[in-house]
């Protein structure tokens, strides 16, 4: 299995959703010893959010690119490449301001690519990445839910759901840590808990 490991979270150190997506990606290489691991930290190597360059150079033949479009398109070209190479994507990310965070929406911006994820065309449009199986590991620090204190606020799960349908992706798991922030702590701590617990048989029914 060649994982695509992406973390979105701001904070490096003390980050539950990095737990989450570390706990699960170790879990799935425990349990296939040949898979492979390629690491995003959008973090740390922020990639550059999609601007008038990039929208240029995604218009314009390759032939014809400008050294600016070429500079420009190059996170995305890279990106997109190492999507396209993965059996399994990977993403630990948290809420920020009901959403994902923005490093992580360009990402998603870079690798939403007609011809190379996605066509459309004159039939009509049909996502490419049907056979990627994808994982969302998300840490909140509100709730959610009905009658919950953000109910109906959440905006980051039915956007990743959507760009990812729309790219063909089927196979699709979210588990969610909340809320981590506004609980005391021993409620944050046995959150985490059933959200590692859920991690772990989501691992099980991944592996062979």
């Amino acid at each position: 299995m060649k994982i695509l490991h992406i973390d979105a979270s701001a904070r490096i150190e003390g980050s539950h959703s990095r737990a989450l997506s570390a706990h699960f990606v170790k879990a799935l290489t425990k349990g296939a010893p040949g898979s492979s691991v390629d690491r995003i930290d959008l973090a740390l190597s922020p990639p550059r959010h999609f601007g008038a360059w990039e929208a240029a150079a995604v218009a314009t033949p390759v032939a014809d690119h400008s050294p600016e479009m070429r500079a420009a398109i190059a996170d995305s070209d890279a990106f997109t490449a190492r999507l396209l190479t993965a059996d399994a994507l990977v993403i630990g990310t948290p809420i920020y301001n009901f959403g994902m965070p923005s490093t992580l929406k360009a990402f998603f911006d870079h690798v939403s690519r007609n011809g190379l994820t996605f066509v459309s065309d004159e039939t009509g449009t049909r996502g490419l990445l049907g056979e990627l199986r994808v994982a969302v590991l998300v840490a909140a620090g509100g709730s959610y839910g009905p009658g919950e204190m953000f109910d109906g606020m959440d905006a980051l799960t039915p956007h990743i759901r959507a760009v990812l349908g729309f790219m063909g992706v089927t196979d699709l798991a979210f588990v969610t840590a909340r809320p981590m922030l506004f609980a005391g702590p021993d409620a944050a701590e046995a959150t985490m808990a059933r959200a590692l617990a859920e991690v772990d048989a989501l691992a099980v029914r991944w592996l062979p």
